[in-house]
Formats: structure tokens, C-alpha cells, sequence
């Protein structure tokens, strides 16, 4: 088919780089909670 080559050369993953995005931002929560619990109990 040959419209279908143009399409995978600008396929962008979406959902993969919303997913990792959403990690990374959870890991950065969990961590500051974290880090936010420790200060309040020196």
C-alpha cells in the first residue's frame, strides 16, 4: 500500500510517552511525599 509508508515514518507513540510521562511524575510525587514525611519526623 503506499500510503502507508508515510505514516509510519512519522508515527508517533502517544500513549507510550503519555504513560511514561504519567510515571515519571509518580515517582516525583511518591518521592517528594517521601521526602516531605522524613523532614516532618526530624
Amino acid at each position: 500500500m503506499p500510503g502507508q509508508h508515510d505514516t509510519e515514518e512519522k508515527f508517533i507513540p502517544k500513549g507510550a510517552i503519555a504513560f511514561f510521562m504519567l510515571l515519571i511524575t509518580l515517582c516525583v510525587v511518591i518521592w517528594y511525599g517521601i521526602y516531605y514525611i522524613m523532614l516532618e519526623r526530624a
